[in-house]
């Protein structure tokens, strides 16, 4: 997708938007779009509120880092209808084990995305994933 102009990239997106109104595992869906995406170096601060970055300028990026990549997932699952009325969170955990900081975009306190590129369940994340900050998305119209 990277390599499309912005014009094309905004289509794929909406293409994608589109497909998960109807698809039977939509959750999957998006992990997979997800992990297509290229991880670049760049670093934002997840914990300054002012890095929450609107979608379209996201599209705009050539690479993403791990927060971005959550953030417009978040963003994805918001812009259907479908799930435009849940409670979508980016909860900025950290794995105590292997102490490794990761981005879960949470939907409706129950659904996990991200973790190990996996769909879970809330009850599923195991205890050593700890939340650091609760980012909740404000509803996008």
């Amino acid at each position: 997708m990277i390599q499309l102009k912005f014009e094309d990239r905004v289509k794929v997106w909406k293409d994608l938007r589109d497909e998960l109104e109807t698809h039977p595992r939509p959750f999957h869906r998006i992990i997979e779009f997800c992990n297509k995406l290229p991880i670049g170096s760049k670093k934002v601060n997840p914990y300054d509120p002012a890095t929450q970055t609107l979608p379209w300028h996201l599209l705009d990026e050539s690479s993403f880092c791990e927060y971005e990549i959550a953030q417009l997932c978040a963003y994805t699952l918001q812009l259907t209808d479908r799930f435009s009325e849940a409670n979508v969170e980016i909860h900025i955990s950290k794995d105590i084990e292997n102490n490794k900081e990761m981005y879960l975009v949470c939907l409706d306190r129950s659904i996990v995305l991200g973790y190990r590129s996996e769909v879970l369940t809330l009850d599923e994340l195991p205890d050593n994933v700890v939340s650091q900050k609760i980012y909740h998305m404000p509803p996008l119209q």
